[in-house]
Formats: structure tokens, sequence, C-alpha cells
């Protein structure tokens, strides 16, 4: 869960599958003048929209942190709490997806090895969990899967001129923009709030923007403009402004004794729409 404070007394949580999902529209809607539209196109956006697609096998019945608070997936780090638990169900997320369309199967493994590896050196800003005995076993088992499905890719019709190196890691760099802007998104309110500081930088951590064949790398910067909007320069979407929006429900913002107390409340939460703004400078 994205864990933010609403108000004094209330915090607000965001699902993981939640953010995916904006993850996925702004992969949808990539693509203008100057951006080139992902391809394969719903290959890319369901890898984006499903990326965490995992967490649902946890968040249907979260459990809180040592300190009996709703767990945050950056400030408690997930890894860290759930351990064996967040492996697999990132595992079983995998499957699904690679069960249901190989490429963007593809594309969502290499993320999940992406996020203990520093995105294979992509992101220098995210932590390196790779010395870890479970890690490595978890990563042995993907990079196994991950051959075999690029195999059968590189076989195929349908994906056989997407399975490249260079267009499997450019859609690759696209997934960790569409996932690290959607973070940006969820992981405030409102979308001016500074109280958060471990989230995603308004460069998204300086992240390699691919742009179109024959262009180099950009990076994107977010101004927030007030508590829904923001300017986004250079600007990649079909649409401008674009509206964003996402679910959400609050909690009180206290400690709880149990989990079976914190469902309760977590059950029973007022739900909400969060909508911010895209918008071209």
């Amino acid at each position: 869960m994205l864990v933010s404070k609403y108000d004094d007394s209330r915090l607000l949580l965001a699902l993981q599958i939640d953010h995916s999902r904006v993850a996925g529209y702004l992969a949808a809607h990539w693509g203008n003048d100057v951006f080139a539209e992902p391809r394969p196109y719903s290959s890319v956006v369901l890898a984006a929209q499903e990326h965490d697609n995992g967490w649902w096998e946890w968040e249907i019945k979260p459990s809180l942190n040592d300190r009996g608070y709703p767990l945050d997936y950056i400030t408690d780090g997930s890894l860290k709490c759930l351990g064996q638990l967040r492996l697999d169900f990132y595992k079983h997320g995998v499957e699904r997806v690679v069960r249901e369309d190989p490429y963007a199967g593809l594309i969502v493994l290499m993320h999940g090895i992406g996020l203990f590896n520093k995105a294979y050196g992509l992101l220098a800003y995210m932590p390196d969990h790779t010395a870890r005995p479970d890690v490595q076993a978890y990563i042995r088992d993907q990079d196994a899967l991950r051959q075999r499905v690029l195999a059968e890719l590189r076989r195929s019709e349908e994906f056989r001129e997407f399975s490249t190196d260079e267009v499997i890691w450019k859609n690759f760099k696209l997934m960790q923009v569409y996932d690290t802007f959607a973070q940006f998104l969820c992981n405030r309110y409102p979308l001016n709030n500074r109280e958060r500081q471990n989230g995603p930088s308004n460069t998204l951590g300086d992240t390699a923007v691919p742009v179109a064949p024959g262009k180099p790398d950009v990076t994107l910067t977010i101004e927030v403009q007030d508590g829904t909007r923001a300017v986004v320069t250079p600007y990649p979407f079909d649409t401008n402004p674009l509206e964003v929006s996402f679910p959400a429900r609050l909690v009180p913002n206290r400690s709880y004794r149990t989990r079976e107390e914190f469902l309760k409340d977590f059950y029973k939460a007022e739900r909400i729409s969060v909508n911010y703004q895209l918008q071209a400078p």
C-alpha cells in the first residue's frame, strides 16, 4: 500500500494494484507528435497496468508494520517486513501475466527482478538487495523463466520484431517510467504535499525516458502547480490535459494492537476518488 497523511486524524491508503492501474493509464495515453506510442501497444500497456498485480494476494488482507500502523511500501520496506511472502506473490503475479500475454509478462518479469538489482543498473537511487540469499534464489528462478519466454517470443510471428534486445530494453525503460510516474502521483495527497520525502522526485529519479526511434532519451520534469495540477515537460501524452484518478480509502491515523482490529477499519473505510490533472507547458 501507499500510505499518506490525509488530515490530522486520517490516513489515505492507495493500493498497489490501483497504483498499477494508473501506470497502465499513463502508458495507454503515451505518444504524440514527439513521443512514439509504445509498441507492441496492448502488450506494453498491459505490462504497465498489471506490473503490481501480485500485490492483490496481500492487499485483500493487508498486515501492519512493527509499530502497528498500515504497512507502507516505501517507509517500511515490503521485502523487510514480508520477506518470502513478498517474493512469492510477485512471482505469482508474473505467472498470471505471462499466461495472458507473454510479451507483457516478460516486461513485468524484468521489472520484478529490477526491483532488487537497481533496475539492472538503470536506476542508481534504488536499493540493491542482491546480496540476500532469498533474492538470489528469486532472481535465478525468474531469469530462467525470462529465457524461456524470450525464446518463445522470438519464435512468434506476432512478437518477433519486438523481441530484439534493443526493443525489449526500451520497453523495460518505459515500464520504469510508467511505474515511477504513477508512484509520484499516488504517493502524495494532495499533489503539492511535501511531507513524504522518500517518494519519487519530480524528475522521476532522473529516469531515462525513451522518446522515439533515432532520438535520445530525455528526462521528464513534473512541476506541481497546486493540490491537483502539474505541468509535465516535455509532454508525452496524447491529450492535454490528461485527467488522472485513482481510488483510495481513509482509515484512522493510529496504531493498532492487532491485524484484525485494523482490518475492521480497513474494510469499513470511506472510499474516495483522488483526481489530478497533467498539463503541457
